[in-house]
């Protein structure tokens, strides 16, 4: 009796957190350069009730199979899925969005961190800005900066290998920066910090970082910013079979509850 109920309350808080992420899910079904997480479970030890055994003679050969006894569910992990979302067109020239595999590479102080999310800016000074202020990095480890445009540079663009291209006084083109692209064995092992950010980790290797369009890396195309990859159909079917689960797991914390009590009946 204990057994069930244990497992029935393993069951709610697993499915409590199914409900969590794919809340999660749904909330950033508009949040650029979002990647959406899948919550993975697993059972709990199980209990032998009855190990195997050897039958005896005259089947010396036969065996019977062992009784195990679950124990409830727990999470195995939160992982992301890193599936690339649809494109939208902005026309805006410093919006970008990586075709293929790839982030973008930012920094703030010390820290580096990696996006999906290229909806840039330009700060007073033409330094290349993610939406929370960070830089944008280079392929030379520095920030992307456009010059003032009374300098030299009257326009500027971006071609698929991340070049930031511009005109000097001379109408000649010149390349001003090329954007940083970083690619990972294993992008599931990045870590989320928010902000449509991660950063790197043990699991996730160390980033390979290059230009758009060379050693595995996508290429880059401006005027547009890469969508959430949620599947809004299938976080909602997700959502109803978590509240299910929910459900149907605190019907049999109720029915060991009323058991219970007919057990302290028989007694009384």
């Amino acid at each position: 009796m204990f057994r069930a109920a244990d497992s029935a309350i393993s069951g709610m808080r697993q499915h409590q957190i199914f409900i969590d992420v794919t809340g999660n899910n749904v909330a950033n079904v508009n949040t650029d350069g979002y990647k959406v997480d899948r919550a993975m479970f697993e059972d709990r030890l199980s209990q032998i009730a009855r190990g195997a055994n050897i039958t005896p003679p005259p089947q010396p050969n036969g065996a019977i199979n062992p009784a195990m006894l679950g124990l409830g569910v727990v999470t195995r992990a939160i992982q992301g899925e890193f599936h690339q979302g649809s494109f939208i067109t902005t026309n805006k020239p410093t919006d970008v969005a990586i075709g293929g595999a790839g982030y973008f590479v930012l920094q703030s102080g010390n820290e580096r961190t990696y996006t999906r999310n290229g909806n840039f800016n330009l700060d007073a000074n033409g330094t290349l800005r993610a939406g929370d202020g960070k830089t944008v990095l280079g392929v030379d480890n520095r920030p992307i900066r456009i010059p003032n445009p009374s300098a030299t540079p009257s326009s500027f663009a971006l071609d698929q290998r991340g070049r930031v291209l511009g005109q000097d006084a001379r109408g000649q083109q010149v390349v001003l920066g090329q954007i940083q692209i970083a690619r990972f064995a294993n992008d599931a092992g990045l870590e989320r910090i928010g902000n449509t950010d991660f950063k790197q980790t043990t699991a996730s290797g160390a980033p390979q970082a290059g230009s758009g369009g060379t050693g595995g890396r996508g290429e880059i195309y401006a005027g547009v910013v890469e969508a959430s990859n949620v599947d809004l159909g299938r976080e909602l079917t997700n959502l109803i079979l978590a509240q299910r689960g929910l459900s149907a797991n605190s019907k049999v914390l109720s029915t060991m509850d009323e058991l219970a009590d007919s057990v302290n009946q028989i007694r009384r």
